[in-house]
């Protein structure tokens, strides 16, 4: 079913328990230009576990990513963690954050009173006539040129994006050659099971993969939305996944017994480069995000906690329950449970979320990066956010 979506069938009446088929998953969090964080701390995990070009990142059976960190998760997925460095190294020089022309005098300090009149306009009438102020092209055009579809993946990756039309959460899933269609099955199954019987899957396709990956990181009101086909033919616009979960937790959680979560914020600690509309844009969605992340990451906590609780129940007890609710059991069998650990940085990061253009503070980001994983990651419990 390459490129197309499909509601994976809901929950039989009486679903059979649940082995998570992934023993731990990697979720990378979205964050811009702060995902330099995420691939030192990959490259970082790499280079102390002896992993070279080619291997798989151990111990992890599956990658999931939401914005930039589908972007990250792509070159995991894939082994390639040499390119991974050296694209944070270069990214720099490819000024992916661009201004429309029609909004791009508002910055020109050379340009005259008469351009920037007109953009001014063209910027007061943005509800109406545009619905972004970032030029795609060069983003699209730069993971057109470091992302190669064809390359074959060494273990499954899942990635959110945000369908507007439908306004809801979907899920993009790639997948090594060859692998078993029993194994597609029960990550799906386990997939609908946590998240919902109407969870909406898409094989990414070799033809469209470059738009479906940018769907992931295309930030609302930064940059037009990716419009992408349906069964049907029609086009329904997508936007950036953290509109939903900028951490894909819930999925990580649905297939995975142990879950590691790389986040690009320190907790409670205030942000202030807040230069113009597009940072308040990016620092917005950050604020929404953090919100919805501290709820997944409860959620999944209490969710594991109560799974591990009802298993040590007497039998006895659970029978009564049952009765009381016959899907009760099936509620039971069903509820995953997974170990929950994350890494994040101890303070803000030296560089913004839009600062793609920043060589020096990317470069720190990365070495912050690469020295936080010499610590590993920590246990989550349901405290750890509230200090």
């Amino acid at each position: 079913m390459l490129g197309s979506a499909a509601a994976v069938p809901g929950i039989a009446a009486a679903a059979p328990n649940v082995t998570p088929p992934i023993a731990r998953a990697l979720v990378l969090s979205g964050g811009g230009a702060r995902g330099a964080y995420e691939a030192g701390i990959i490259g970082s995990m790499a280079a102390n576990r002896g992993i070279r070009d080619g291997d798989p990142l151990s111990p992890y059976g599956l990658v999931c990513g939401t914005s930039i960190g589908a972007l990250n998760g792509w070159f995991v997925a894939t082994g390639q963690y040499t390119k991974l460095h050296d694209l944070w190294y270069g990214i720099s020089a490819a000024r992916l954050i661009r201004l429309k022309k029609q909004f791009a005098a508002l910055r020109a300090p050379d340009s005259g009173v008469g351009n920037r009149l007109a953009s001014a306009i063209h910027l007061g009438s943005l509800a109406k006539n545009e619905v972004a102020l970032l030029d795609s092209a060069p983003v699209l055009d730069y993971i057109g040129s470091h992302v190669d579809p064809r390359q074959p993946l060494l273990v499954p990756m899942v990635w959110v994006s945000t369908n507007l039309n439908k306004q809801r959460a979907e899920y993009f899933y790639a997948r090594p050659p060859n692998a078993p269609q029993r194994d597609v099955n029960v990550i799906f199954d386990s997939l609908r099971i946590a998240i919902g019987a109407n969870t909406i899957v898409r094989e990414a396709s070799v033809e469209l993969f470059h738009r479906e990956l940018f769907a992931s990181a295309c930030v609302p009101l930064a940059w037009d939305p990716v419009q992408l086909p349906q069964p049907d033919g029609s086009l329904n616009e997508y936007c950036d996944g953290g509109v939903a979960s900028n951490s894909a937790v819930s999925v990580a959680h649905s297939v995975s017994a142990a879950v590691d979560v790389v986040l690009m914020d320190p907790p409670f600690e205030p942000i202030s480069d807040y230069t113009d509309a597009i940072a308040v844009g990016f620092g917005t969605f950050g604020t929404m995000q953090q919100k919805i992340l501290t709820n997944d990451m409860r959620s999944v906590y209490f969710q594991s906690v109560a799974k591990r609780a009802l298993a040590k129940l007497p039998p006895s007890v659970m029978r009564s329950f049952t009765l009381e609710d016959p899907l009760f059991q099936t509620f039971i069998e069903t509820l995953p449970s997974t170990e929950l650990s994350y890494v994040r940085p101890k303070s803000t990061l030296p560089v913004g979320a839009g600062a793609f253009s920043d060589e020096e503070g990317l470069g720190k980001a990365y070495r912050i990066g690469w020295e936080d994983a010499q610590a590993g990651f920590t246990p989550y419990n349901w405290r750890t956010f509230d200090a």
